[in-house]
């Protein structure tokens, strides 16, 4: 004996409920779209999530010259400045080949200035470092801080810079240099980010600040760091 089979019956579904909900698409965007940055003002930072971010740069200290006492009384210093971090704080470490441009045109202006023995010495010191410049074997290291805070209440502005500004004070206080990022700084620092590859050897209006040496032995030595 065979069942009949239940009939199927077929509603008419409303327009709304037929067609998928679309986001609409990103591209008629700018670059601006893509990237985690709104803006950056007076040395502050605004992501796209209305997240304020204010950055310390600090100097990098030639710690292997200093005695033992004066090591062990940094490190007292600094241990003390960590502990009185306003909240949470990220520490970033961005290593970059120096740019020696600069250098190397004073090295060839002084060429023209020397002779005999000195101007032959100077000539090979001004190849060696261009061999630096072509491999990118002189590296230097920026530290930076980084301290948030929401940009959506009113005064968060003003009290991260406070913030920022006393940190500054504390680090000074142990003996390291440091400064709030201007807003090209900050560029600079995002450059390196989205685009590391082009920063190794494409720079930004920052002037180079490269260390002069006499001799080639004095850059076996002491480094270019």
């Amino acid at each position: 004996m065979k069942l009949p089979l239940p009939k199927v019956i077929k509603t008419k579904r409303s327009a709304k409920t037929t067609h998928k909900s679309r986001t609409p698409t990103p591209a008629g965007n700018t670059v601006q779209y893509w990237l985690p940055v709104r803006d950056v003002s007076n040395g502050i930072l605004r992501r796209s999530d209305d997240r304020l971010v204010a950055i310390i740069r600090v100097e990098p200290a030639a710690f292997t010259l200093l005695s033992q006492a004066e090591r062990a009384r940094r490190i007292a210093a600094l241990h003390e400045v960590i502990q009185a971090l306003p909240g949470a704080v990220q520490v970033c470490a961005v290593p970059r080949p120096i740019d020696l441009d600069a250098y190397i045109t004073g090295l060839e202006a002084k060429l023209v200035e020397v002779d005999g023995s000195r101007k032959t010495i100077l000539r090979g010191y001004v190849h060696y470092v261009r061999g630096l410049a072509a491999t990118a074997a002189a590296m230097e290291r920026r530290f930076y801080l980084l301290v948030t805070g929401d940009g959506k209440n009113k005064g968060v502005r003003e009290e991260l810079l406070h913030r920022m500004m006393e940190l500054v004070a504390a680090l000074n206080r142990a003996e390291l240099q440091a400064h709030l990022c201007s807003d090209q700084e900050v560029l600079d620092l995002l450059f390196c980010f989205f685009h590391p590859a082009q920063a190794a050897f494409e720079r930004a209006a920052i002037p180079a600040v490269a260390p002069v040496y006499t001799t080639a032995k004095d850059v076996m030595e002491y480094g270019l760091d």
